[in-house]
């Protein structure tokens, strides 16, 4: 039996990067950053492929540097969880965990707070041999996020960083088992073996429930890391005034998306003929489960769910008591319109902009001021996602209790609409826009045009997952022509890329064109949302029952000029989208290229972990055509509170979404003042609605067979 070398940089160039039109490129010192965090996270789990930095680990003393950190006593706090006895190497961390997030708070902190790049390098790079690889992983991603210095650095997708989170456990096995079972009849190409093993979805596919039609969708590799990033850039344990946070809207924004989630997903239980979101009931069992073949690297699963789980048994009676109380506080503090805060001190709620403050208390993060009811999240995802005991302090988090997991069971639907649902009563109390309001004078849209059919249809989709394979140490072979791109693992000099292949969601591009007539030069900002026009019974909904349904697809600044103005915008310039990431492969040659003076390495390439994915803007419609609506409005453009950070948008381009969320950047994620979801924020009056700069427009969308796309016109 042959040994097999488990390849990690051998690949070709992406065919395309998103990039912006008005691009920078990195300089030595960048490119010395990129290098070095996309090779510690290669094989965390493998203390013996990095042998120069294991012994450079071996060599820091973290704990007699405290002066190299910007606060001292964050070495301190954290060398006190060191040698209490932190969690082990490779069990399972979860940030839903309260032991587990006091730990890796603490980590965080430290690389947050070191002084200069050097110590920065030193501290990860001895964090990646001493501390619990998932709390490693998570630690790291933040602090890129959030260190200034850090800023344009691209990390490797989520999915091939660890992509045990997000492919099932025949794959993973398989593609263990490839070194061990050696090259036969694997097909060479260019010097390189590549397995490409196919995939179907985590959740088993009995049709246990009619929700796993669903699959594509809750277990796109795409949606999930986008909802795990959500994450890493506001961070629900994350105080605004300590990392510099607190001006960039983030209650409201954590709103928003989880109701443009919830609206999105609405749209695709309607193509599959499926319809409203249920809700549930705390003291009723819960009619859908859970099934999920996913595996730790140590090889514990994730718990299961069966159908008609009741979570009202005795064991959880109090907890389940628990978390009514915190339910019951969100419904008394909307009806009164106010809230006691500790102290005595009032929140008035009455107000449009208290989203900002409710957004903040569903969180449960520090900027509401009311941390007494923190922990609502903790509490019901344990209790809904069926973990055999909540409060095992060794149980095995289930998947509701990981952000790049949670959004693959029905059940984060279903309690995502229990937070809604009373977001939107609040909204009841909330005056309605007058036609004054709405109005956007000397202004008018005359009429749209969407040029191509919008059609979706599946495709098949490679990633690398060579990650997941436990290979020898690396080191350079002479004889590989892959050498100037770096490391590359051996096992007796055969080179093999792994790869899963899974079908996917997509749609062909199309464009549409805005004819709008001003009587006057003017910037305006332009929204265009789509929505169901009938629920699941053929009802068209009424304007006041569509706003809760609609998802943003684009929001950008146009300067109208006096006349006639033809506003042109395809598809793949909508702003809150992002194209497909490229492989860490891919990444790495081009950090290696760069640094030999081949290229240039744009910086923008970090934009694709902050927006949507682009192929999934579309629903999926049905094979005849499925009817949906788009609405477009043109609205006066109020410029933001907080300045944006102009040197960041030249550089990383000068979007909405992308963009969001480097702390280190406060305040320069938008380019106006709107309020989210505008101007669906609040209860439609609808004989002060459909004003001129409104306009509602019809859509079929087709789906078609993998197969027949061929015959369908391309870009």
């Amino acid at each position: 039996m042959n040994s097999i070398t488990i390849l990690v940089l051998a690949c070709a160039f992406a065919s395309g990067i998103y990039m912006t039109n008005d691009v920078k490129y990195a300089d030595s010192t960048f490119l010395v950053k990129q290098k070095a965090i996309l090779e510690i996270l290669q094989h965390v789990h493998q203390n013996d492929v990095l042998l120069k930095l294991y012994d450079e680990a071996k060599q820091f003393k973290l704990f007699d540097k405290r002066d190299s950190y910007t606060k001292p006593e964050v070495v301190d706090e954290f060398k006190r969880f060191y040698e209490h006895g932190m969690l082990g190497l490779n069990e399972v961390f979860s940030i839903m965990d309260h032991e587990h997030r006091e730990e890796v708070i603490a980590l965080f902190n430290v690389f947050y707070n070191a002084k200069s790049w050097e110590i920065f390098r030193k501290t990860i790079v001895w964090a990646r041999f001493y501390v619990n690889k998932g709390m490693f992983i998570y630690a790291l991603t933040v602090a890129v996020f959030h260190r200034s210095d850090m800023t344009g650095i691209a990390l490797p997708a989520q999915y091939e960083i660890y992509p045990y989170y997000f492919f099932n456990n025949e794959v993973i096995q398989h593609a263990q088992n490839f070194t061990m079972e050696g090259i036969y009849e694997i097909e060479e190409v260019d010097d390189l073996y590549t397995v490409v093993i196919p995939s179907n979805y985590t959740a088993y596919q009995d049709d246990t429930n009619p929700e796993q039609k669903l699959s594509y969708f809750t277990e796109d590799i795409g949606l999930n890391s986008y909802n795990y990033y959500l994450h890493v850039d506001y961070p629900f344990w994350m105080g605004g005034e300590k990392y510099n946070v607190s001006k960039d809207r983030r209650g409201e924004h954590y709103i928003f998306q989880r109701q443009q989630f919830l609206a999105r997903y609405y749209m695709e239980r309607l193509s599959n003929d499926i319809g409203e979101i249920p809700e549930f009931s705390w003291y009723e069992p819960i009619e859908t489960g859970h099934y999920t073949s996913l595996r730790s690297y140590n090889g514990d699963f994730f718990p299961s769910r069966d159908n008609h789980y009741t979570v009202y048994e005795e064991q959880n009676y109090y907890d389940v008591d628990h978390v009514e109380d915190y339910e019951r506080h969100f419904r008394d503090a909307i009806e009164y319109g106010f809230i006691t805060l500790p102290g005595g001190k009032y929140s008035d709620l009455t107000k449009p902009e208290s989203i900002e403050w409710l957004g903040n208390f569903f969180q449960g993060n520090p900027d509401s001021n009311f941390d007494r009811l923190n922990g609502y999240w903790e509490l019901a995802k344990s209790l809904l996602g069926g973990s055999t005991d909540p409060f095992d302090l060794y149980k095995i988090p289930n998947t509701l209790e990981h952000f790049e997991t949670e959004i693959r069971d029905t059940i984060f639907y279903k309690l995502s609409k229990n937070l809604i649902k009373y977001i939107f009563q609040w909204q009841k109390h909330l005056p309605r826009y007058t036609w004054d309001e709405l109005d956007f004078k000397g202004a008018k849209i005359e009429s749209v045009e969407i040029d191509n059919k919008l059609v979706t249809y599946f495709e098949k989709f490679d990633s690398d997952i060579t990650n997941v394979v436990d290979v020898e140490m690396f080191d350079y072979k002479p004889n590989s022509a892959l050498q100037q791109f770096g490391r590359v693992a051996h096992y007796d000099g055969y080179d093999l890329v792994v790869k899963t292949r899974q079908p996917r969601l997509n749609h062909l591009p199309f464009t549409f064109t805005l004819h709008v007539g001003s009587d006057r030069a003017q910037k305006a900002i332009v929204k265009v949302f789509i929505g169901p026009k009938f629920d699941e019974y053929g009802h068209i909904f009424t304007y006041e029952e569509s706003r809760e349904t609609f998802f943003e697809l684009d929001h950008f600044l146009v300067d109208l000029v006096a006349g006639k103005n033809d506003i042109v915008r395809k598809s793949q310039d909508f702003s809150s989208f992002v194209e497909d990431r490229i492989t860490y492969c891919e990444l790495y040659k081009q950090v290696m290229l760069a640094v030999k003076g081949e290229i240039k390495f744009p910086l923008d390439m970090s934009e694709a972990r902050r927006g949507f994915p682009m192929r999934l803007m579309l629903p999926k419609g049905k094979r005849g055509g499925m009817m949906f609506q788009f609405f477009f409005i043109v609205a006066p453009y109020v410029a933001p509170n907080v300045a944006q950070n102009i040197n960041l948008l030249s550089g990383l381009g000068q979007t909405v979404s992308n963009i969001f969320g480097s702390g280190s950047d406060s305040g320069s994620c938008y380019n106006d003042n709107l309020p989210f979801g505008y101007p669906f924020d609040r209860p439609i009056n609808e004989r002060a609605w459909l004003t001129p700069n409104m306009y509602y427009y019809d859509v079929n969308i087709f789906h078609e067979e993998e197969m027949g796309i061929n015959t369908l016109p391309t870009k």
